[in-house]
């Protein structure tokens, strides 16, 4: 294979003296090709890794050696190396996994030839000492997995780390989050390319070998209390706008941001675009005790989580229990257990809520109430809005899936946003709010088409009347489609596409506003640094 097609091994190594040269004989051993290299990251280890690198490297002079100063982390390490790659391929070895022979060769023609981003393996084969004697497997499908299949369950290529992926691609996210000495950075690594778009490939009938037991860097940060999953959320609420409503507070709980990790295989996350996944499975080895080994693990595992989940009914049954004596006092109700409904994850602090919904409405009824119009034209805008404007001011809303409502001061009517039922320059207040961002998606049930959305925006201002305002609402940062949930947009974009009509006012929910709360009169740079942010346009037709 050409040049394009040479690859970087990237071992991050601290303390593993014992192992790392085992898993650098699996690379030079049938899977290192002319061209190729290897850089190992010492990360400043106590043990006798440093002399055992000096040792490989005379053994093989192909191992680039970097040695930090002072201990950074897994994840520094691994940038640390990436950046020092000289070929468009990374393969990320730990220091004490191993590789099949020729497997590497496979799974680099099946990333070129499917023009992924990442290629995978499609199994673990869990060892302890010895490659032979496989304890159990983790199986996964094979072909595409996606964000839903990846929020699915543990079981998938994202934990274990060891893939394949374009330096190119690595570039486009960021690399690896730094968050501590490395709990889930490899699952987090894996999320940052799903929900930035990264195509990501399973090679089926594929695997490697994962080393486990002992004093492994995952072991000795788990031990922490509640580490595991409170690194998850970390990492997961960079992304929590693509989950459902529920998900989100779920993970924002007090309860939910310590626990749900753990609780992953029994309560899996959802994304709001309604797409489902699936997760791997585990299955026994060839040790002959497979099933019994497998049982043992997954025993105590299971007995550990009905134990959390069992212990967060403490508190609720305690206070029921109260509640219910507390009542004799009353007869008009009667607090009975078949009744129960319980909520175990709202004691917290503060309120969660979603900012662009709770910010967007708020910001347009009060530019509604400065322009003080006769009556109010909003186009698919959510209902909470409406609602609430109508108390003041008439309103019609209009929408592709009209709301079965009734309600005084309110009409609502079916219109498609491409074909609006108006004359030319004839509604003179008009609000389009978080929705033309969906048009052509097909997600409501609309046709597919990849210009709705200009066509949509081509019929606001042709239906706006001269003098007439506008407020349009949509989400801004870096352009992209997430499809088939929305499209996010450059400021650049939006005002190009509104060329001809005034800016009154430019606001911004930005990706952190649940901390610093909507930004008023924001500018065009604070927009292009957003990821997922929200932007509030005021356009008057002159």
């Amino acid at each position: 294979m050409d040049k394009i097609s040479k690859i970087s091994f990237v071992i991050p190594a601290y303390n593993c003296a014992d192992t790392l040269e085992e898993s650098v004989d699996s690379i030079f051993h049938g899977n290192f090709e002319n061209g190729d290299e290897v850089i190992i990251v010492n990360d400043f280890s106590s043990d006798d890794t440093g002399k055992k690198i000096a040792e490989l490297r005379k053994k093989y002079p192909q191992v680039v050696y970097i040695k930090n100063k002072q201990n950074k982390g897994c994840p520094a390490s691994r940038n640390i190396g990436i950046k020092k790659a000289k070929n468009p391929l990374i393969f990320n070895l730990d220091a004490d996994n191993i590789l099949e022979k020729g497997s590497i060769k496979k799974l680099k023609e099946y990333l070129i030839s499917e023009k992924a981003d990442v290629a995978a393996f499609s199994e673990y084969h869990y060892f302890k000492t010895d490659t032979k004697k496989i304890d159990h497997k983790w199986i996964y499908k094979g072909g595409v997995m996606s964000l839903a299949d990846f929020l699915a369950g543990p079981i998938n290529p994202g934990p274990g780390g060891n893939f394949l992926y374009t330096k190119k691609s690595w570039e486009k996210i960021g690399g690896y989050w730094e968050y501590g000495k490395g709990l889930h950075e490899a699952w987090g690594y894996t999320l940052k390319h799903l929900a930035n778009g990264s195509k990501f490939v399973v090679l089926p009938n594929s695997f490697y070998f994962h080393r486990f037991g002992g004093d492994s860097l995952f072991v000795r940060e788990s031990k922490k209390t509640d580490e595991s999953s409170l690194m998850a959320t970390k990492m997961l609420l960079n992304f929590v706008h693509l989950l459902t409503d529920e998900d989100a507070e779920y993970l924002r709980s007090d309860w939910g941001s310590r626990n749900w990790f753990e609780n992953f295989f029994e309560r899996p996350i959802f994304l709001k675009s309604g797409e489902t996944g699936m997760t791997g499975y585990k299955a026994p080895g060839n040790t002959g005790s497979g099933w019994k080994s497998l049982l043992k693990k997954l025993f105590p595992n299971f007995l550990k989580r009905l134990f959390k989940k069992t212990f967060s009914y403490k508190n609720f049954l305690k206070d029921f229990l109260r509640f219910q004596k507390l009542s004799t006092s009353r007869s008009d109700f009667s607090v009975l257990w078949k009744n129960r409904r319980p909520s175990l994850s709202e004691r917290t602090p503060s309120t969660h809520f979603d900012a662009h919904y709770i910010y967007h409405p708020a910001w347009a009824a009060r530019i509604v109430k400065k322009i003080n119009p006769t009556e109010h034209i909003d186009v698919s805008s959510t209902l909470h809005f409406c609602t609430m404007l109508s108390a003041f001011i008439p309103v019609h809303f209009y929408d592709y899936r009209p709301a079965n409502i009734k309600m005084s001061g309110l009409s609502s009517s079916k219109a498609d946003l491409l074909h609006l039922p108006f004359k030319d320059e004839s509604v003179s207040s008009l609000s389009c709010m978080h929705t033309v961002e969906h048009v052509g998606l097909g997600r409501y049930g609309d046709p597919l088409d990849t210009a709705g959305d200009l066509k949509a925006i081509k019929e606001l201002k042709r239906v706006l009347a001269r003098n007439g305002n506008l407020l349009f609402v949509v989400p801004l940062g870096q352009p992209k489609i997430c499809f088939n949930s929305h499209r996010i947009y450059s400021y650049e974009q939006i005002m190009r596409y509104f060329e001809g009509l005034e800016l009154v006012e430019f606001s911004l929910i930005p990706d952190n506003a649940i901390g610093t709360g909507m930004i008023t009169n924001a500018t065009k740079e604070q927009s292009d640094t957003q990821n997922y942010g929200c932007g509030c346009f005021w356009f008057m037709k002159k």
